[in-house]
Formats: structure tokens, sequence, C-alpha cells
């Protein structure tokens, strides 16, 4: 049954003072770039050169502190409680399944709202907290760290690595959606979106070291850092850009560099740095192939602990800088799962999902989850995994044999939506980066996807395109239920020992599942659309449902607000909202204002100079950040971190838009200027008077027809309420 919330309440206060010093007892302060925010208590606590009392389980104990006391034995120990959320994923396996059973199927309808907590982020939250002894940890926009108390909301620290936005184009683009932190021994780990990695003090906010792992001029990290082994593992993004990627590991207490792994093949001149680059580098092909990069690992990574291995998945080949490099061959180490000695860095096994189809789709693989399956009646460990193209693949995880694999697209016609609006069948099944959920109790992995016809966008944002979430049975490669969901782009998946499967929704809306059949049994309007991470975790005998919200998913910024988000939930806040058990919290729904669209300047263009400032947008790429070929924003101007809608675009900004677009005015604020001696990768052209003066003929072009349809809301509005 759907509840309604409460629309009178008001979410938590939060108290925010900054650090300004610290006694000679406590130490001086280590400062690089950021400076964290703490709470008046914990300042007030520093400043008397005190010991800060942990929240965890050497809570009060003199001399104790235990915020962010993560280790394998720990991890491992936590497999069959699930009072925590020690790990992106919850297990070394990343599962996202929980043992805990406090909720379940047949009292899921008495729970309420616990706390709400906003965050600091104006693009949203596709993140996934990590929670460790009562304490929080989630990342917002700019890549700011919160740590939030995981009983009341209220703010502990907040650390902002002060990211540079001025240094590329794909580094603005990454610092505004991260997906979160790892925690490791009394350290979070911030992969950022200026190519550093971050360890700042769990306990205090306040930052330990601060370590390059990638070039800010051409790429950022978008994905949260994995830990295991003593290392902290990232990737970063740029298959899309011409970067060459790479899986990088540095040591988690010092940040020195402990070994990185090339997934694509250099230079063969310069020779190469391994003899399995030596076997990939036969697998490429084309002029110069070594100068298209690709292969990103900019999503799944998993340690795995029985096996000594890190697993990730990579992204598809590139086409290097201007994007003039061809490339054909199965292209190793792109579009597959690889598998390295976790120690060492050295090349154990690869699988490319794609070689099963006659076409091999160079395309990205996604979230990873490595698990004991019983198949033929023998227990394997397995890694399971789909590519973007909707295959599930189940691998051997010791040495990358295929074991099964099937299409989403093939279950049967009472599984799928209804045809899209113009007749098509949807035949067509895509996966995201959002995760999937393995409950090895029911057998099944909970996937989200997208669902559409065969002449859709491949993103599913086009001609109809809806999602589904699919209870999968790996060993049967079966589906066993699907639920169709209104838009196609949604949040991660939750399952626990309740027998619950939860999940939210572009709409806004976050709901339980029955595990086994996928009956919906609760459901609640949060009031902002959701691309986050649900979790679950457990203090003073309370088991706790935690969902981030927030319109913050990449995809808005290259592909569209309308195919994420309803014209209402678009505009809800970034909120951690807490269930439990018979709470009863008024939900602080937000009211929601749609901005008006300003009025434009007069069109003086001609019909074809207007045609060449799209073909400008395209080439300069402004699709890339501000909504898809459609530039569908986030329909406000805003500069307060997020990318502003091109539509919504005030007086100002037309008065100033050769100096903004040209001479790079708001570069600090990450805005490019493409005349102002600047290499913006990937774009390798500069831009002239011409076409600037034609794309912004586009862009007024654009902004009159969303003034017209505007005009046309309000007067229905008007009307509705008889007001003039």
């Amino acid at each position: 049954m759907a509840k309604k919330p409460n629309q009178s309440g008001t979410g938590s206060s939060i108290e925010r003072d900054t650090l300004q010093h610290v006694t000679a007892a406590q130490g001086p302060l280590r400062r690089l770039r950021g400076r964290p925010i703490l709470s008046g208590l914990v300042l007030g606590a520093l400043a008397a050169g005190l010991a800060l009392p942990a929240v965890g389980q050497n809570a009060g104990v003199p001399g104790k502190v235990s915020a962010g006391a993560v280790d394998a034995a720990r991890v491992l120990a936590e497999a069959t409680r699930g009072d925590n959320w020690l790990v992106n994923g919850r297990d070394f396996g990343s599962s996202h399944f929980s043992p805990l059973r406090d909720i379940t199927d047949q009292n899921i309808e008495n729970i309420g709202l616990a706390w709400s907590a906003d965050i600091d982020s104006a693009v949203g939250m596709a993140t996934e907290p990590i929670v460790v002894d009562g304490i929080i940890y989630v990342t917002g926009s700019l890549n700011r760290v919160f740590a939030i108390d995981a009983t009341s909301g209220r703010q502990l620290w907040k650390y902002d690595p002060k990211i540079r936005l001025d240094q590329g184009m794909m580094g603005s683009y990454t610092a505004r959606i991260p997906r979160g932190v790892a925690v490791w021994e009394g350290k979070v780990f911030l992969g950022t979106g200026d190519c550093r990695m971050i360890a700042i003090d769990a306990q205090s906010g306040e930052q330990l070291w601060d370590k390059a792992v990638c070039d800010p001029n051409q790429t950022g990290i978008t994905g949260a850092p994995r830990v295991g082994g003593g290392k902290v593992y990232i990737g970063y993004f740029g298959s899309d850009t011409g970067t060459r990627g790479a899986i990088v590991a540095l040591d988690a207490n010092s940040g020195d560099l402990a070994w990185r792994f090339w997934n694509t093949p250099g230079n063969p001149a310069e020779g190469f740095e391994s003899k399995a680059h030596e076997m990939a580098a036969k697998t490429w092909a084309g002029d110069e192939w070594w100068k298209g990069g690709g292969g990103a690992a900019w999503e799944s990574i998993v340690y795995d602990e029985s096996t000594g291995l890190l697993i990730y998945s990579t992204a598809g080949p590139s086409t290097g800088l201007g994007g003039v490099i061809e490339t054909s061959g199965d292209r190793l180490f792109s579009s597959a799962v690889v598998a390295l000695n976790a120690d060492t860095g050295e090349y154990a096994w690869h699988y490319q999902p794609g070689t099963v189809l006659p076409e091999n789709p160079p395309t990205e693989v996604f979230h990873v989850i490595v698990t004991d399956l019983m198949i033929e009646g023998a227990k394997r460990r397995v890694v399971m995994t789909m590519p973007r193209w909707g295959g599930f693949f189940v691998i051997d995880a010791k040495n990358g044999e295929l074991i099964s694999w099937k299409s989403l697209a093939d279950r049967p016609a009472e599984q799928k939506g209804p045809p899209t609006s113009d007749g098509h069948m949807r035949n067509m099944v895509g996966k995201n980066w959002w995760p999937m959920s393995y409950s090895s109790l029911t057998g099944l992995v909970y996937v989200p996807v997208y669902e559409s016809s065969s002449n859709s966008h491949q993103h599913g944002l086009a001609a109809g395109g809806i999602g589904q979430l699919i209870a999968w049975d790996p060993v049967k490669q079966a589906a066993k239920w699907s639920v169709a969901q209104r838009l196609p782009i949604n949040g991660g998946v939750l399952s626990t020992a309740g027998n619950l499967v939860f999940q939210g929704e572009a709409t806004g809306e976050f709901a339980a599942y029955e595990a086994g059949t996928g009956r919906k049994l609760w459901s609640i309007d949060t009031g902002s659309a959701i691309q986050g991470v649900p979790v679950t975790y457990r203090v003073k005998g309370e088991q706790y449902i935690l969902i981030p919200v927030g319109l913050g998913s990449g995809t808005l910024l290259f592909d569209g607000a309308s195919g994420l988000s309803t014209l209402k939930s678009r505009y809800g806040p970034s909120r951690l909202l807490a269930f439990k058990l018979g709470a009863k919290a008024p939900f602080p729904y937000p009211e929601v204002v749609v901005p008006r669209v300003p009025e434009p300047p007069v069109q003086r263009a001609s019909a074809e100079m207007i045609k060449q400032g799209g073909e400008v947008m395209t080439k300069f790429t402004c699709w890339g950040c501000h909504g898809g070929f459609e530039l569908d924003g986030v329909g406000a101007w805003v500069k307060n971190g997020a990318v502003p809608d091109l539509r919504y675009m005030p007086k100002y900004a037309h008065d100033l838009f050769l100096g903004i677009v040209m001479g790079g005015s708001r570069r600090q604020q990450g805005m490019p200027g493409f005349a102002d001696g600047h290499v913006n990768w990937p774009i390798a052209d500069q831009m002239t008077v011409g076409e600037a003066r034609a794309l912004h003929a586009f862009l007024i072009d654009l902004q009159w027809k969303a003034y017209r349809e505007d005009q046309k809301r309000l007067a229905g509005e008007q009307s509705s309420t008889g007001t003039h």
C-alpha cells in the first residue's frame, strides 16, 4: 500500500561551523586543498585538544577512536550480521544483499520516516552511502564528502576538496556526479573530478593525503574507490573521450602508487608494459590505433578476498583526441571483465561478453558480482555481469571461462512492457551502471534495466523507453518476474533477508517488493527523482533503510532530464531519507516551483545560420553537459554547482555570450572557453567568431520554443486556478 507523505513536515536542521584552529596537543592541521567543516560539538572538542568520542563500538572508551574501523577480517565477519554497510555492495563480492531481517515482507507497512537530512549537492545524489558504526559517509556534487549520524541525520563533518573545474571539459563533468567513497582502517577515500585520490580522517574529516592518479586535462574520476588487502583501487572516466583507461592501486596508508594496469596497449614502438599488453596489442587494428585510447574502468571494481583477485569491468574503445582514430578487432582489454592479482597488478584473465555476438559490440560492461553458485551439482566461484546491450553472463571467477549467458530481451512477452506509442515492440533491453542485487536466499539477481524498441536511442530515453526491475535466475538463465516502470533510468537495487527488494525510481517513488514474486508491498513518494543506491544497517537494535534522493546521474548531463525525471521530481531536493519500523517523523515533502523560462532576445538570424548553430553545438560537444542533443537540461538557470539549462539563459548570459563561450570567462566554474588558448580535451578545434554567433542563434531559437511552451503551461495553470 502506498503511503502519502505528510506535507507539513520539515527536514532536519544542520549546523555548520568552520574549523579555524587546533591546539598543539591535537597537532598541526595538514592541509593541501581541502578543508573540513565540522559541527560545533566536534569543533569544540578539537579546539580543546580532546579526543572525539566514537559513535561506534568503542564509544565512551577513553582514548579509543573507532570511526572508520574497517578491515578485511571485519568485512568477512559482517557477511552474516549486516549491522554495517562497510564496503561498496556491502560485501567483497558486491552483492548488494543484507542478511538483516528485522524489516520483513510481513511488517514493511509499519515503517515510517526516521529522519531526513538535506545534503549540499546541486546535482543530486547518484551515490551509494557507506555506513560504519553509526556513521554514514556519503558524497555530494563537486566531490564533497559528508559524515552523518546514522540515527538522527545530524551532520558530523563536511569535507570540501576544492575541486578545480578549469583544467578540462571532462573534469568539469566528472566532478559533478560522484558515486561514493570507500572506508578502510580509519580513513575515508575519495576520487575526484580533477583526478586525485584523497584520504580523509574518518573521525575528524581532516585531509591526510592527496595523490594524482590521472591527467586532469583529459579526464576525471566518477566512481567510488574500492578497498582490500591494504590497498585502495580506482579507475577513471574517459572511454568516450580518447583517454587511455587504467586501474590504479595505492597503498592505503601512504597513498604511494602500488601498481597501475593499463586497459589498452600503448605504442608498440615504445615497448609494452607486460606480456599481457603485448598479447592485447595483436587484437587491435587501424592506423595509429594506440592513439585511440578507451577501456576506462569507471564503474565496477570487486576485491575478491577468496581468490586474491581484483575483478573489474571496462568500457569500450575510443577514437582519440578529436575523434579521428578508427580501430577494429577485439581491442583488448576494452569492453571486458578483467581479473588481476590484487597485490601485484599482474594479469590473470579476461573475458569479453561481446564475443558471443557476431558484431562484438564495443560497449561498456557494468556491475560485477562475485559469489558462489551451485552449477550442475558443484559449487563454483563465479562472476555475474551485464554489458550495456543486455546480456546476462556467468563466468568462472578463477579462470575467466564462460559458464552461461542469455539476453534479457529473450524474456516471454508477458514479462515485457506494452508496445511503444508508435506501435513498436520492446525487443531491446539495456543496462546502465546502477548496481544489481544478488540474494543468496532466493537465488535471484534483481536487475535494473531499461527496455525499448529497436529504433530507440541506446539509453532507452527516446521512443517511449521504460524501466524494468527484473528478478533473474542466474543458474537457469531465466526471469522469475519483472516489474515495468514509467521511466527508463532508475536507481540501484537492495535485497534483504526480510524477503524484500528495494529500489527508487526517477519519478520519486521509493518502493519495496516481495523478493519471490515482485508484488509491491510498500512505497512512498519522496518528491525527488532517485538515481541513488539504497542500503540498510542496524544501530542499537533497530534496522534502517537508507536512500539518497535527488536528480544526480551523469546521464542527466549527456542525455537529458526528461527521461530521468518528471516535471516535479527533477526539482526535488538532494536528501538522505532513513526509514525504520514505528517511526513517525513528518515527511518533508518539497513544494515544487517550476521556474519560468525568461523571454529571449529577438531572433535576427536566418534559418540557415540557426541550422549551422546546431552543427556547432554538436561539434563542440555542448550536448555532453547540457542535456543531450535536445539540450534537455535541468530545467533552471543555476550557478551553484549544477550545469545550467541553456533554455533558461537570462539577459546577462546573452549579453556576455562571446566572452563566456569563446573567451573562457566562466572557465573557473567549469565552462570551457573555446578560443582562449586551452586544449579542451577531447575537442581539438578552436571556435571561430562565426561559429559562436551561429551557436548563439541556435540557442536563442531553442529558448523561444521553450518560452512559448512555458507560456502555455502558465496559461493553463492560471485557467485551472481561476487567477488572472
